[in-house]
């Protein structure tokens, strides 16, 4: 009787503490099973960009747990890493609930996070090192049709949500006071920070490109022209002025690169300048590129420009010595892309001709990565790229904010465009 009585006792204790567990966790699944079940939100200007952000939440509070049980330190940046590529984690989610509130979207969701994926992206040494460990999106059990919109979702949520701004160097030198006119006039330096792009940029774009690409070809040498007789002069080609010149030394200028991958073979379309005399080729699945560039260029008459935003605003805050804001003032830029550029023959080919399914004619659908900010020269026929540019911009102000006055800052805020993003 004893004996019984021990075995009920056991497994009385046993589903209390079970109980007890699941009412104070009711998110988190036990530290044997496969997925930890989160649950999170998320807040955005668009819907896509509440949902990416509650993907985010939701593996962050993996994180948390999965931490707990591990004794090694964890590198921020690791940790970065795992967290940004979010969605490459998440078996499947469920929307509990969506809507929009004071003008901007919330999103919650319930979603599966891959415990031994996410144990095995924070346990990597190097931060430059992709979390995924060399596994790739193809080579998990999935069906084509989920790879590929695994692959879409994963490619919008990183290129739609990354700090373009943050490579856009604003700097402003002294400024000119014109006490007659009532103006002050400073002279505003543009350029992009081509080290950060490098150092910080590059890692990031190549673990998301490694990870959905179908076939990668790495460290393409440029090719650089010379005539014969002549001495050979080789600079890094920080000076291209148009894309098409940077085409020319990646020799696709007639077409994309073609890739010889098994069983099918086909055409790169994301080429990525990894340092300053190579480049990565990537091939990420047609269809997936294609929601890809409908999400994140803008749309005017129902058709793909080129242009990924809708120009800028400069923000520039006049302060006093003691660092008191006198007057701020906003300056609308010209400026239409930063770090993307897409081969714009390619746009008026299908399957870019939006709500208009086509054949894809992929030889001529590219997206090139480089550090420049640029703007849609005049017929839309290239990108004009920019290196540094410095402009003249005249504020009208009150005598008295004139005396005052004493220094001033400024920021850039690029200005996202209408696209298919809903």
């Amino acid at each position: 009787m004893r004996k019984r009585l021990a075995v009920i006792l056991a497994v009385t204790v046993s589903l209390a503490l079970n109980f007890i567990t699941t009412a104070v966790f009711p998110n988190l699944a036990a530290a044997d099973e496969p997925f930890i079940i989160a649950e999170s939100e998320g807040i955005g200007l668009t819907r896509n960009e509440a949902l990416f952000d509650a993907r985010r939440n939701a593996v962050q509070q993996a994180v948390g747990v999965v931490s707990t049980g591990i004794t090694e330190v964890i590198d921020d940046r690791v940790r970065e890493n795992v967290v940004q590529l979010s969605r490459a984690f998440i078996e499947r989610f469920d929307i509990l609930s969506e809507g929009l509130d004071g003008g901007r979207w919330q999103v919650r969701i319930r979603a599966w996070v891959r415990r031994e994926n996410l144990l095995s992206g924070l346990l990597q040494k190097s931060p430059d090192t992709s979390p995924f460990d060399g596994a790739g999106l193809f080579t998990r059990a999935l069906t084509r049709e989920q790879q590929i919109q695994e692959a879409a979702e994963m490619l919008i949520e990183f290129f739609g949500t990354f700090p373009y701004e943050n490579y856009v160097y604003v700097g402003v030198g002294a400024g000119d006071l014109q006490f007659g006119a009532e103006q002050v006039t400073l002279d505003v330096r543009f350029s992009f920070d081509r080290e950060r792009y490098f150092a910080e940029a590059v890692p990031m774009f190549a673990t998301i490109l490694d990870y959905v690409a179908e076939a990668t070809v790495r460290d393409i040498p440029f090719v650089f022209s010379y005539l014969p007789q002549t001495p050979i002069q080789i600079a890094p080609p920080s000076g291209m002025n148009t894309l098409a010149q940077y085409k020319e030394l990646m020799e696709v200028q007639g077409g994309n690169r073609y890739l010889d991958i098994p069983g099918i073979g086909a055409f790169a379309n994301i080429y990525l300048l990894r340092r300053n005399f190579y480049f990565d080729a990537y091939r990420v699945p047609a269809e997936s590129f294609a929601i890809l560039m409908e999400n994140l260029l803008e749309t005017q008459n129902n058709r793909l420009t080129g242009r990924m935003f809708d120009g800028a605003d400069l923000r520039i805050a006049f302060r006093s010595s003691g660092g008191h804001l006198v007057k701020e003032h906003v300056e609308p830029l010209h400026l239409h892309n930063v770090m993307l550029f897409t081969s714009l023959d390619g746009l008026e080919r299908a399957p870019y001709v939006l709500d208009q399914p086509g054949r894809l004619n992929e030889q001529h659908h590219a997206l090139f990565i480089l550090p420049s900010i640029g703007v849609l020269g005049r017929g839309a026929s290239d990108y004009i790229l920019i290196k540094n540019e410095t402009a003249p911009i005249s504020v009208a102000m009150s005598p008295s904010d004139l005396q005052l006055i004493s220094q001033a800052t400024c920021i850039i805020e690029m200005r996202r465009p209408h696209t298919n993003l809903k």
